[in-house]
């Protein structure tokens, strides 16, 4: 009895342990596994199994028809699309971030920062990307503005009016600009005695969106003594910072803001008109006139750059902006005062643009970043015909492989516009000036809205691959 007791145990022990081993093959015919409990074994175990290749199966389905949706991308025929750098695969991009903020501006402000030369100066083509954008989602106001505009005369999406400061620029060399000391916009401004900021809404160009806003907010270094005094609309006057004597250790050298409008509780209402009286000392860089939701398009233009000062702003100041003023997009657009007819290596240049890119990286991690290439420049050829300049064409070049090295998104302007002897078609048009290189206000209305196209076609292949994940 006991011999047949221990036998019996070593055959099913024998026969459980064979229930771990891979299925037996027999002259080419595969044994069924082998399971002594396979009738009072729990299905839940064969069930999760089941119901986990079933998963691993619909997943692989749905990758594979991801990769063919992001590889197939509907573009418009004519439309010069946004090129992504992310991802290889076509499936995470870089403007992915930024398209979905787009679905939030029923619930809070999307702001957009445009960094570029005289090609934007003024607001011209940011203008009307800025409308389009705020037609379409929602928001209100111009944005950032220097305290000091040197285009103040001529730009008609703000008026804009200062006095009493002591202006510093980054192309401003040898009149004592410090670097260390520079705002977003590579500007600061100094108060003098009886310094002065006046900002009013307008009614001739885009009114619905520009006359009035839901909030101010003023960017500063506060430094001993700063005190600044506010007047809205012209009719309340207070004091909304007063740092005295001795500066506190809370008001480090870090960048402060003070806002006022819908959020704040020194004042609450929309604004026309914003005044601001300054004394004691601290350094300024600008303040943002804005809605509480929708989007807007801060432009920050640098007249002769070629866009290296990007890199001299300190990635410390670019962290505190990013706490107080966050993006969802950042667009570099340089390269007016870079291509000649003579000049080549264009590859140098992007090398020493591309710190740039990381400093705003570093502070912005999560924000998409825009690479615009160069507009067009035409010259007239020996033949007698305009065609573009030599060495434009090898910048874009240069400028594209840069965004795909840096893993950004890239918009081909130049090709946008319609490539070679296309500025000089636009002048012909009332549309660009005689140098065949600037657009004018009308220019700006029609290259703004490529853009605008070209980002909603991209929002729309978003959403496209949405579906699919």
């Amino acid at each position: 009895m006991k011999r047949t007791f221990i036998l019996t145990l070593i055959v099913v022990a024998v026969l459980g342990a064979m229930y771990y081993l891979s299925p037996l093959t027999v002259f080419g015919v595969q044994l069924r596994k082998v399971d002594i409990l396979s009738d009072v074994r729990s299905n839940s175990d064969a069930e999760q199994k089941e119901a986990e290749q079933a998963q691993q199966y619909e997943d692989s389905i749905r990758l594979e028809r991801l990769k063919v949706v992001a590889k197939t991308d509907s573009v418009p025929e004519g439309m010069i699309p946004i090129e992504d750098f992310r991802d290889s695969m076509m499936i995470d991009r870089e403007m992915d971030s930024f398209y979905e903020a787009l679905g939030n501006t029923k619930k809070r402000v999307v702001r957009i920062a445009y960094f570029g030369d005289s090609f934007i100066e003024g607001d011209i083509f940011t203008a009307n990307l800025r409308d389009y954008l705020q037609t379409q989602y929602g928001g209100c106001g111009v944005g950032f503005i220097d305290i000091h505009s040197q285009v103040a005369g001529f730009r008609t999406t703000v008026i804009e009016n200062s006095s009493g400061w002591q202006d510093y620029s980054v192309i401003d060399r040898g009149k004592g600009f410090n670097s260390a000391l520079q705002g977003i916009n590579s500007r600061y401004y100094i108060p003098n005695s009886g310094a002065r900021i006046n900002v009013r809404g307008q009614q001739r160009v885009f009114p619905e969106h520009l006359d009035s806003v839901d909030q101010v907010t003023l960017f500063y270094t506060p430094d001993v003594n700063t005190n600044i005094v506010a007047s809205i609309n012209g009719k309340e006057t207070k004091c909304v910072a007063s740092h005295g004597q001795n500066k506190p250790d809370s008001l480090s050298d870090s960048v402060q803001n003070i806002s006022l409008g819908l959020k704040s509780d020194v004042y609450k209402g929309k604004i026309g008109s914003f005044t601001a009286d300054v004394s004691g000392g601290g350094r300024f860089y600008g303040l943002a006139l804005e809605g509480t939701k929708g989007v807007v398009v801060d432009n920050f233009s640098m007249r002769g750059s070629v866009g290296w000062h990007l890199s001299t702003i300190p990635v410390e100041t670019l962290t505190d902006f990013a706490k107080l003023r966050h993006y969802d997009l950042i667009i570099m657009h340089y390269g007016l005062n870079m291509s000649t007819p003579t000049r080549q290596g264009y590859y140098a240049y992007c090398d020493k643009f591309k710190k740039g890119i990381h400093n705003f990286r570093k502070a912005y991690p999560k924000t998409s970043i825009l690479i615009v290439s160069v507009s067009n420049r035409d010259k007239r050829g020996a033949n007698g015909q305009f065609e573009t300049m030599k060495g434009v064409t090898e910048l874009v070049a240069a400028q594209r492989q840069m965004a795909q090295e840096e893993h950004v998104a890239f918009w081909n302007l130049q090709q946008a516009m319609g490539g070679s002897g296309s500025t000089a078609k636009m002048q012909r048009e009332g549309l660009a000036n005689l140098d065949y290189t600037h657009i004018n206000f009308k220019g700006g209305a029609v290259l703004g809205k490529l853009l605008f196209d070209a980002l909603e076609n991209g929002k729309m292949n978003y959403q496209r691959r949405l579906k699919c994940r």
